[in-house]
C-alpha cells in the first residue's frame, strides 16, 4: 500500500499569494508533480492553512483532488477548526479508518488552541487505548504535532508527549506520522517508528534565538510503503 504523507501547506487564501519568500501553492504543487501519480492514500498532517482562511481549504481541497483513493486531513496549530470544517468536514479527536485487511489508519487531533505546541485530551487518549487494544491490524497513527520532537523547545512538540509514547507501548502502532517541525526525522522507540514529514511550504533549521531558520532547501513530501508483514519503506520525495 502506498501512502503520501504531505505537512505544513501552509496555503494562502490566493493561489499567487507568498509568504516569506515562498509561494505555498506553487510549492505544494511541485510537490505533488514529484509524487507518483496514483496513491492508495494521503494524509496532510495539518497546519494546511496559513491563516484558517476556508478559501485556502478549498485550495487544498482542489490541489490534491483525485491522486489517491483517499485522503485525509488533520488540524494544525494554524488552522481554524470551523472553516476547515466548512470545507474538508468533520474535525475529529479521533477516527480509526480500516485500510486494508493488514493496515488500519488512526488519525488524532492534537491542536491546542492559542497554543503552538500539541497535545492530547485524557478522554481521546484514552479511546485511542481502547481502539489499540481491539484492533488486529498494523497501525499507522497520524497526527500533527510529532510526540519525540528533532527540536527541544516546547513549541515544537506535544506538551504530554511523553505520555503518548508510553501509551503506544505494546501496541500495534507500526508508525507515527507527523508534520509541525518542517523537517524529515526517522527515530524508534518502543519497536515504533516516528516519523516526520518535510514541509510543502518551507524546511526549517532549529534551535539558537530564533529557535528556527528556513534553511533555504526546496519543497518536499514523504512516500511511504506499508507492507503487508507490517514493515514500512519510506523515503523523501523532493520537488524539481
Amino acid at each position: 500500500m502506498l501512502l503520501a504523507h504531505l505537512s505544513d501547506t501552509h496555503l494562502l487564501a490566493e493561489p499567487a499569494a507568498r509568504i516569506g519568500g515562498h509561494n505555498p501553492a506553487e510549492n505544494l504543487s511541485a510537490v505533488m508533480h514529484a509524487l507518483p501519480e496514483q496513491l492508495d492514500v494521503m494524509v496532510v498532517t495539518g497546519d494546511i492553512a496559513e491563516n484558517g482562511n476556508p478559501r485556502s481549504y478549498q485550495l487544498a481541497q482542489s490541489m490534491t483532488a483525485g491522486r489517491a483513493d483517499r485522503t485525509f486531513f488533520l488540524p494544525g496549530n494554524h488552522d481554524d477548526p470551523d472553516a476547515m470544517r466548512s470545507v474538508l468536514g468533520e474535525v475529529e479527536d479521533l477516527r480509526i479508518v480500516p485500510l486494508s485487511d493488514h493496515w488500519t489508519m488512526s488519525l488524532v487531533n492534537t491542536q491546542w488552541l492559542g497554543h503552538d505546541a500539541g497535545r492530547i485530551t485524557d478522554v481521546t487518549l484514552a479511546r485511542l487505548r481502547q481502539e489499540l487494544r481491539r484492533t488486529t491490524a498494523h497501525v499507522v497513527l497520524c497526527l500533527h504535532h510529532p510526540p519525540i520532537s528533532p527540536c527541544d523547545n516546547d513549541d515544537c512538540g506535544m506538551v504530554d508527549g511523553a505520555r503518548v509514547v508510553d501509551g503506544l507501548r505494546d501496541s500495534p502502532v507500526r508508525a507515527v506520522l507527523s508534520g509541525h517541525v518542517h523537517q524529515p526525522f526517522d527515530t524508534v522507540r518502543h519497536g515504533i517508528r516516528f516519523l516526520g514529514a518535510p514541509s510543502t511550504f518551507r524546511q526549517l533549521r532549529h534551535g539558537g534565538d530564533p529557535h528556527y531558520t528556513d534553511t533555504g532547501e526546496p519543497p518536499a513530501g514523504h512516500l511511504l510503503e506499508l507492507r503487508g508483514d507490517g514493515g514500512i519503506d519510506s523515503h523523501i520525495v523532493t520537488a524539481g
